[in-house]
């Protein structure tokens, strides 16, 4: 059986993982699965309060196909891409029955990521950052400029889209633990991470702007029947 893990917000949950679950169920075909979320709770790693409570956003997600939603304790769900990835990696391996890690990225290229990875993880990259901060310029900046010196611009090139650098800090989280999860990862759908909407998908900080503002239908239109439903009750 397998056992699908994801790690996620769900500020709201919307078409794009309503589509990421039933890609997953699809990919496994007529063999039995499970979808398991860890979820932040009522405030996000941008250290704002979720659009939602906690207990709404996981309804959502069971009505839209999770089988079971966890919620990640705050002091991961607030940390650093790094220990947001390692904690919710650490809850979801805890079980011991996830199977696969499921995940977005911009390029939809594990193999480009677990490279990038595996580059960072290195003991090269280090002695390459520390001569590249030496300049003065930011971490983010040296960082790629290092991957760059190490590997190729494309692969550094990674690094500059956050769900990639998400995506590479789940692989990090990966081989640094003790149990076994197979990762996947999906090329993101419809609009940037920050963006509009693109094929009737849109981020979910479109998502949340257009209800702050005001556009109530128009964010609803982006949101699968069971989380608009939600979303209306609350």
């Amino acid at each position: 059986m397998r056992v699908f893990g994801i790690i996620c917000e769900y500020n709201p949950f919307h078409r794009g993982h309503k589509w990421q679950i039933d890609e997953l169920r699809r990919l496994a075909g007529e063999e039995e699965c499970a979808v398991v979320c860890a979820m932040s709770g009522d405030f996000v790693q941008r250290g704002d309060f979720a659009i939602e409570r906690a207990h709404a956003r996981a309804e959502a997600a069971v009505r839209g196909g999770a089988d079971l939603v966890l919620e990640l304790p705050l002091p991961w769900a607030i940390s650093s891409a790094e220990g947001f990835a390692r904690g919710a990696v650490g809850l979801l391996g805890s079980l011991g029955v996830v199977t696969h890690l499921s995940f977005g990225s911009e390029c939809g290229d594990l193999e480009a990521l677990q490279r990038v990875e595996a580059c960072l993880s290195g003991e090269s990259f280090q002695e390459t950052l520390r001569r590249r901060l030496e300049g003065g310029e930011t971490f983010a900046r040296c960082r790629q400029a290092a991957v760059e010196e190490l590997l190729d611009p494309r692969d550094a090139a990674l690094l500059s889209q956050p769900n990639n650098i998400l995506a590479i800090e789940y692989l990090k989280a990966l081989r640094r633990a003790d149990f076994p999860m197979e990762p996947i990862t999906f090329p993101r759908r419809g609009g940037p991470h920050d963006g509009g909407a693109a094929d009737g998908i849109a981020s979910a900080s479109h998502i949340r702007r257009l209800l702050r503002a005001g556009h109530t239908e128009e964010a609803m239109a982006f949101l699968p029947r069971e989380s608009a439903e939600v979303l209306r009750r609350e």
